[in-house]
């Protein structure tokens, strides 16, 4: 039996200022209007700021959402990778955040050049209750340590 599962990734490139062609405020309809028209079992979201998360909160109200700020879970001023997920569809049974560093279970830590903390938001789910089928997802921005611009990744494993 062939099962789909649908996953999103979406960089919000944190909130710019009012003035911006790309302010939050000027993106924010948009970026729902998207979402929804794709309306995708899971939704990784990378650098977004409190705000913008809880915008996405209330326009996606059949979603729930795990994941930090890259300074840890006291902090609410910085960026998150987060993942949303349809809760109709999908039961979280655990998840976390990683840091990219040789101290991956310190909050904000950096190593290997980075000047900014990189994180990873992890999450284990039974992807449709009736198939009972477990899997892995990882959201993931990697900065310019690995990449010379930022790169979004959502990997995927899943285990039958």
């Amino acid at each position: 039996m062939s099962v789909s599962l649908t996953v999103m990734t979406f960089n919000l490139h944190e909130d710019q200022p009012d003035d911006s062609p790309n302010s939050w405020e000027k993106r924010r309809d948009l970026c729902i209007s998207v979402i929804t028209s794709y309306s995708p079992m899971i939704l990784c979201t990378q650098q977004g700021v409190k705000t913008q998360l809880e915008f996405l909160q209330q326009g996606l109200p059949g979603y729930d959402q795990v994941g930090i700020s890259r300074k840890g879970s006291q902090d609410t001023s910085d960026e998150h990778c987060t993942i949303f997920y349809d809760k109709e569809k999908v039961e979280l049974l655990e998840s976390g955040t990683f840091w990219l560093s040789e101290s991956p279970s310190v909050p904000g830590s950096t190593s290997w050049g980075s000047v900014v903390p990189c994180i990873a938001t992890w999450a284990i789910s039974f992807f449709y209750y009736a198939y009972r089928r477990l899997h892995f997802l990882f959201s993931v921005l990697f900065f310019s340590f690995f990449f010379s611009k930022g790169k979004n990744i959502v990997y995927f494993v899943s285990l039958t």
